[in-house]
């Protein structure tokens, strides 16, 4: 059997059918009836038989009667019950545009909080936005964003939609303490309509909350690395019911700020990390040329001739000491090879492999001055490290005193031996 619809007692859409097309037949067999009676009356008239004229007038009259009794009956009904599924379809159809209409609101929220949350201005700047948007489109009297402190393990008021905006950055929350510490800790929503009674509520010094009635506070939690970010929280002077648009438009907005607050914690981690790296950078840059300058000095006034090579033999430097050795400018020294300025280049090659694999090189050489005199030294060669880059220091010890004198003991041996024979 066809049900009836639960409220208002309508009819099955089925059963409304069947009364559709019963009545449909009725109105048919009445007009076939008068159309028939019609017809016999003409007949009786052509014949002139007032008899059969007579009962067709009383046909006539019963059909009438008939008629509004069947439109009283089953049409009237009928067309009062489309009435009330028309006027029924007009009021969904308004609380349709509403809900279009709180959603259409809901979403342009969305997209202005989400713009705020990620403008280039300065971050308490941003939340304070977004508590305005939020109290804005949830038609909320005051809006409180708290920030999680790790280190305390605390809520601390980071932005509120200009209520006791003196607040902002004093009123601390422990974790556990309160309805937003309580919401923090288990990570869950609260909805209370008079939350000044409820048991978790506890009076933060500043706020003067117990005011108002109702609250809607939830955990600001990246889920995807279980990160707390802080507690975003609504309160309302007169009790109130949320719509399954608010609790949606809310929770969306809660996960865009969650992002948001753990995107800045990272970037304000990376800038100091980042001033950490500059600052050491600064100091080792310092350090470096410190010792360079340290270097350059002693090298600078050392009483050898010394060379700093590439690996290749390159001259990069030389010393006041080398460049009088040598003969040449200090500008034409950093232009050339030790190869062209020591006489066998075979011993440079063998000198650099040696120094590049670790070791250190000592050879007895001669050095081609500038004016052509070849002067007897005594290269040592040793690896060396500046600004980060691998060098080679040659050190040439002018050899000609030792040579001079070598040859001036030979000569006196000769005279010895001379006066021995005598």
């Amino acid at each position: 059997m066809p049900n009836r619809r639960s409220g208002g007692g309508r009819l099955s859409d089925v059963e409304q059918g069947s009364r559709k097309g019963l009545s449909i037949i009725l109105l048919a067999l009445v007009l076939v009836a008068a159309i028939t009676a019609g017809t016999v009356g003409g007949y009786y008239i052509s014949n002139h038989d007032a008899r059969g004229f007579a009962l067709t007038i009383l046909f006539f009259l019963v059909i009438p009667i008939v008629a509004y009794v069947l439109y009283r009956s089953m049409i009237a009904p009928y067309y009062r019950r489309l009435e009330d599924v028309n006027l029924e379809m007009r009021i969904k159809q308004d609380e349709l545009l509403d809900m279009k209409d709180d959603l259409f609101i809901k979403f342009l929220g969305i997209h202005d909080a989400n713009y705020a949350a990620n403008s280039p201005r300065l971050f308490p700047d941003r939340l304070k936005d977004v508590a305005d948007i939020t109290a804005r489109v949830m038609s909320a009297d005051v809006c409180l964003i708290y920030r999680y402190e790790k280190q305390k393990d605390e809520l601390v008021l980071a932005a509120t939609n200009g209520y006791r905006q003196e607040a902002v950055g004093m009123v601390r929350i422990p974790q556990g303490q309160g309805i937003e510490g309580w919401s923090a800790r288990r990570v869950e929503p609260v909805m209370l309509k008079d939350f000044a009674k409820d048991k978790r509520f506890s009076e933060a010094p500043g706020l003067a909350l117990s005011s108002y009635a109702s609250l809607y506070c939830l955990p600001l939690y990246v889920y995807s690395n279980g990160a707390l970010m802080g507690v975003i929280e609504l309160l309302y002077g007169k009790a109130k019911n949320f719509t399954d648009e608010e609790i949606n438009f809310f929770t969306t907005l809660s996960g865009i700020l969650s992002n948001t607050m753990q995107n800045e914690l990272l970037q304000t981690e990376l800038r100091k990390m980042n001033m950490e790296l500059e600052q050491w950078v600064t100091e080792k840059t310092e350090e470096l040329r410190s010792s360079e300058e340290r270097y350059r000095t002693l090298v600078e006034n050392a009483n050898e001739s010394i060379f700093v090579l590439s690996e290749a033999g390159d001259i990069v430097f030389a010393n006041e000491h080398a460049v009088r050795l040598s003969g040449f400018g200090k500008f034409d020294l950093v232009h050339k090879n030790l190869t062209e300025l020591l006489s066998d280049a075979s011993q440079v090659q063998g000198m650099l492999a040696e120094t590049v694999q670790g070791g250190q090189s000592l050879r007895n050489a001669g050095l081609k001055r500038n004016d052509g005199v070849i002067v007897p030294v005594e290269v040592s060669c040793v690896g060396l490290t500046l600004m980060g880059r691998r060098f080679i220091q040659a050190v040439a010890r002018d050899m000609s005193a030792y040579a001079r004198l070598e040859q001036r003991l030979a000569e006196k041996e000769r005279e010895i031996a001379e006066l021995r024979k005598r």
